[in-house]
């Protein structure tokens, strides 16, 4: 067995991560939880699938420009139960918002999505590379 020395700077650096973790656990519950997602691309498209169940596709809102999604929406709770009958609770309910950058640039007029069974899927065209721009000058 191996001892390691003490070290006071080391136990001061991990109790300042533990009261950093403390102090930011009430933020992350209640602040909204992004939608999980997926983005890859094929030949002439880019995908995205997020992960958004229990949301109504009436109360999301997907905004696609030429280079990044913004997607919002908001969970509702179905019924209001009184505090006593209430054994646990660890769903979210509220808004969430998540912008997600895409890989490539893409027209985004020529967008199409789908929403089903809790999985929303965009496919959106990339845009043709075109050629170059520039133009040779001569040197002197």
């Amino acid at each position: 067995m191996s001892l390691i020395p003490w070290n006071p700077f080391r136990e001061m650096d991990n109790i300042g991560r533990e009261m950093s973790n403390f102090f930011d656990f009430p933020s992350k519950l209640f602040s909204g939880s992004p939608p999980r997602v997926d983005v890859y691309q094929t030949e002439k498209d880019v995908i995205v699938k997020a992960e958004i169940p229990g949301v109504s596709k009436e109360d999301l809102n997907l905004y696609i420009d030429d280079n990044s999604i913004r997607l919002s929406g908001q969970t509702k709770k179905e019924k209001e139960l009184k505090d006593e009958n209430v054994y646990r609770s660890e769903r979210y309910y509220g808004s969430f918002s998540r912008t997600i950058p895409l890989p490539v640039e893409v027209k985004s007029e020529e967008a199409k999505a789908e929403y089903k069974d809790g999985i929303l899927s965009i496919i959106i065209p990339k845009v043709e590379p075109s050629k170059t721009r520039g133009r040779k000058i001569d040197i002197q």
